[in-house]
């Protein structure tokens, strides 16, 4: 197998390797007294370090190469940041290296005190076809420590989404309330039409929007017409007011129309976004659904009434679709599950991005309490990872578990695991 710095790294910082009877290159008797902590910003890998070489006491850093000829390619004789290297450890010593005094460093041979077992193993997980690299291998991992490591996820997940709101607060002057409604339509759309449904998001007036709440023929006319939903070609008498009434307010306020592509294929049509906009008009309109709302929740049940529509507009108790088409019976209510999907992904997320943003930590407590009341989500990676008996126990670990797939399986960063770290280190 090609070795690689990271797992190097991996190796000397879990201890995975023969620490008995070391020597330097040189010959000299080597005792490892602090491994050192590993540096995870510029500089050499491991800081603080306390080796005994010889008869000698060093303290300082130790840096890790695959061939001790690396240290001369990456200049790092020239960067004063690495005078103070007191252990240069390789995989391959194919060079004598240099201080910038000239003094030689001190240099051990990794390679010759790891066992190859370890690297038989690393070398499988990462060249398998499986589904997840240590699928053969998941069962044998303590369960605690499989718990221990999902909250640690599900932590890191909200972490890693929120960056995303804050990216979107910094384009839109930090308003709250429009950043809340451009995420809202997103999460409306699922995510067939999660990106048509944001850029809906971006084109809506939401100080316009506010001024005509009460007026839902205005609302339903300004968020279809910037979907692009009115053509003028209306033989509905309903679109046609919707039509009349958008062409109005484009004028006065210079709506934009935006010009993403609505999917439809193979969806149901309690789905379609046409009755997925009707329902957003409803949630402004009849909940009065504002980003402040978020903020006063108290407990779940009032998280899910947020969602909750008693009924549409007249117009929308018998479609799914505009112009006369797509008739056919319904409630118009979101379904349960799609409502929890839009507290875990709107309710959670500005809890614990305001929390966050602000230092307030009664909101990151209360986003985390929902993630942890929340059933867990139905999705195909959730059910795969059952398979394996391992069963998400509410939405924080099946939000973890999304993490964990995504971020480190697929992209075979075992390394950073716990999961993978712990099968390397006992088998």
């Amino acid at each position: 197998m090609v070795m690689t710095e990271n797992l190097m790294q991996f190796i000397w910082k879990l201890r995975l390797f023969n620490t008995i009877g070391l020597r330097s290159t040189d010959g000299e008797p080597l005792i490892l007294m602090n491994f050192g902590q590993h540096n995870l910003n510029a500089g050499p890998d491991f800081l603080m370090s306390h080796i005994l070489l010889g008869d000698k006491e060093w303290y300082g850093n130790i840096e890790l190469h695959i061939r001790s000829s690396d240290w001369d390619r990456h200049h790092h004789r020239d960067d004063a940041a690495y005078n103070n290297v007191i252990l240069h450890v390789v995989w391959v010593n194919d060079k004598v290296i240099y201080r910038n005094d000239g003094s030689v460093i001190p240099t051990m041979l990794l390679s010759a005190y790891v066992n190859q077992h370890l690297l038989d193993q690393y070398s499988t997980m990462m060249n398998t076809t499986n589904w997840i690299p240590c699928q053969s291998q998941l069962s044998s991992v303590d369960v605690l420590k499989k718990t221990m490591w999902l909250g640690a996820l599900s932590y890191e997940r909200l972490e890693m989404k929120v960056q995303t709101i804050f990216s979107l607060l910094a384009d839109n002057d930090n308003d709250w309330e429009k950043v809340f409604w451009i995420w809202m339509c997103r999460c409306m759309g699922l995510k067939v039409n999660a990106e048509a449904f944001h850029e809906l998001g971006e084109k809506l007036p939401i100080s316009l929007l506010k001024k005509y709440r009460s007026d839902t023929l205005k609302i339903e006319a300004i968020f279809f017409g910037a979907a692009g939903f009115l053509s003028g070609k209306e033989e509905d008498e309903h679109v046609k007011l919707l039509y009349h009434e958008f062409v109005y307010q484009q004028l006065a306020h210079g709506i934009e129309v935006m010009s993403g592509v609505w999917k439809k294929l193979r969806m149901r049509p309690y789905n379609f976004p046409e009755l997925r906009i009707a329902q957003l008009v409803a949630l402004f309109t009849d909940k009065s659904l504002s980003f402040s709302m978020i903020l006063d929740l108290e407990n779940l049940e009032d998280a899910r009434s947020l969602f909750r529509i008693e009924q549409l507009s007249e117009y929308w108790k018998s479609r799914v679709l505009p112009r006369g088409k797509g008739r056919m019976a319904h409630s118009g209510r979101i379904g349960k599950d799609t409502i929890d999907i839009l507290i875990v992904n709107v309710v959670v997320l500005f809890l614990f991005a305001y929390g966050k943003y602000y230092g307030i930590e009664r909101y990151i407590d209360k986003a985390i309490d929902f993630l942890e009341m929340l059933p867990v989500e139905k999705n195909a990676i959730i059910k795969r990872f059952g398979e394996f008996d391992w069963h998400a126990e509410n939405a924080a670990q099946s939000q973890a578990i999304l993490q964990l797939k995504n971020m480190y399986c697929d992209k075979r960063q075992c390394l950073h695991c716990r999961i993978g770290a712990e099968i390397l280190r006992s088998g």
